[in-house]
């Protein structure tokens, strides 16, 4: 009874153990914020230094587009997750090997028994039958014979390394074209607060004017309060595009993995490239290029193989092992109080006869998400062409529409320049050069606005077409035919 409750006891302290490890270790609500301040005063030091830290790369000076597009895909974090799914897929084809090669395992046991027995002789003398302390240690080797998993095991790694790739690349292209995206709204909203600024600049002097001609008995009570709104709505327009420029460099920042508190000068603007290019072409170039396409067909093959695997559950199973075993008692004499061995050596078949219907089940679910994926493929593939076919009219009318704006920028140049001619006549209004002042304000952030619609557009068909790489920037023709050169927005009104 004494040695039942000390085992007992034994069991109870070894349960408590592992209970107690398991919860230490655990931070409560309150740690847990503890340590999420200390996070944020690291993070908030980090912000606060003018350096390159943990939050981030510091950026300071002139900052080139494809100097963007580099440092967005190699600190971008999100694009760095991604490219971890290579160790990922490395680890699986490691692990794919298993099947072909053998395995090898270390034993070891202690088993500690409530009594020991023992028997009676022929002379009365008492000899032990069971000892209370038993060991036993062993080695074994186990090789795969025959299995139908072997091969298709060894393909279906390879094809997901193939897949990781592929995975990486439209990850890559959903980056750079991220951060074109946002590099080119910087540069939008630069030029959206020049434009207001120069109307705000404008509409003060008109202020001005207008209440030295009150003054002189020249303008009306109206013409200078018509000034003074016109100022008070130009000033709220530049705080806008103050705030839009701050958050298309935050978010630009955030793409490129530097510091919020960067000081990045843009240098390149936004191009123009007229462009035409055939649907057919696209079309062709897209379906042999895209990413999500080669996705689609290694998912496909791996479901191939993962139908293959299902179907070697109908072939027997043929492995080979050899085994060494060390025992006290003596393996092969249990009455022995000594180490002893043995070795084992065998062929080992398998083959299930009746599973509940585990293997038919599985089989039929295998073979159903098979015909899932090859109907993804084809939706794919229609996707793709639906794509193109919209990327390809979208950049089309972006370009007309740059064009007109283009003209319609010169033409309310024009009509505000005549209208001020008219004021000092005396043949126009204030009023009327107010009108035509902010008629140029709209044509000039339409203006803008167009060109990098356009130059979206662009990018927006080079993705699509599976041709956006970390070397191809979109100021240069989509499928490097004999297009124009590519021109770049200038000063309000012109197309350099």
């Amino acid at each position: 009874m004494a040695k039942r409750r000390q085992a007992v006891r034994v069991v109870l302290g070894t349960a408590l153990v592992a209970l107690l490890a398991g919860c230490v270790g655990v931070p409560d609500a309150q740690e847990m914020r503890a340590l999420r301040a200390e996070a944020a005063e690291r993070r908030l030091d980090d912000l606060a230094q003018k350096a390159t830290t943990d939050s981030g790369v510091y950026l300071s000076g002139p900052l080139l587009l494809w100097e963007a597009v580099a440092l967005a895909l190699g600190n971008n974090r999100s694009l760095q997750q991604e490219e971890w799914g290579r160790e990922v897929a490395r680890g699986r084809v490691e692990a794919s090997y298993s099947e072909a090669l053998p395995a090898l395992g270390l034993t070891g046991s202690y088993l500690r028994l409530d009594e020991e027995r023992t028997a009676a002789g022929p002379d009365g003398t008492r000899y032990p039958t069971r000892f209370q302390d038993q060991y036993g240690a062993g080695l074994r080797l186990t090789q795969p014979l025959f299995n139908g998993r072997i091969g298709a095991a060894l393909r279906a790694a390879k094809l997901y390394d193939a897949w990781t790739e592929a995975s990486i690349r439209a990850a890559t292209e959903a980056t750079q074209r991220k951060t074109i995206r946002a590099y080119y709204q910087a540069v939008l909203s630069e030029h959206l607060l020049e434009v207001n600024q120069a109307a705000l600049e404008t509409a003060e002097r008109q202020l001005e004017n207008a209440q030295a001609r009150r003054r002189q008995g020249m303008a009306s009570n109206y013409d200078e309060l018509r000034a003074q709104v016109e100022v008070a709505n130009f000033r709220a327009q530049v705080l806008q595009a103050r705030n839009d420029k701050d958050v298309a460099y935050t978010a630009l920042y955030r793409l490129m993995g530097a510091s919020p508190e960067s000081a990045a000068e843009l240098v390149d603007d936004i191009p123009l490239v007229p462009e035409t290019i055939e649907f057919a072409d696209a079309a062709r170039t897209a379906l042999e290029r895209r990413a999500d396409l080669a996705l689609a067909e290694y998912a496909l093959r791996m479901q191939r193989e993962s139908v293959a695997v299902a179907k070697s559950r109908y072939v027997p199973e043929v492995s080979g092992y050899v085994s060494q075993n060390w025992a006290n008692p003596d393996p092969h004499d249990a009455a022995r109080d000594d180490w002893g061995d043995e070795w084992q050596a065998g062929v080992q078949v398998t083959l299930p006869i009746f599973d509940g219907f585990d293997r038919r089940g599985t089989l039929i679910q295998e073979r159903a998400k098979l015909r899932q994926l090859e109907i993804a493929l084809q939706d794919a593939e229609d996707r793709a062409v639906s794509e193109i076919r919209q990327a390809v009219l979208s950049l089309k009318t972006a370009e007309e529409f740059a064009h007109s704006q283009s003209r319609n920028l010169a033409t309310a140049a024009e009509a505000l320049r005549l209208v001020e001619a008219g004021l000092k006549e005396g043949q126009n209004t204030p009023v009327e050069v107010m009108d035509a002042r902010q008629a140029l304000t709209r044509a000039s952030a339409n203006y803008y606005q167009s060109i990098f619609s356009h130059a979206l557009a662009r990018v927006a068909l080079q993705q699509a077409m599976g041709q956006l790489a970390p070397d191809v920037l979109p100021d240069a023709p989509v499928l490097g035919g004999d297009a124009p050169s590519a021109g770049s927005v200038g000063s309000a009104g012109s197309v350099e």
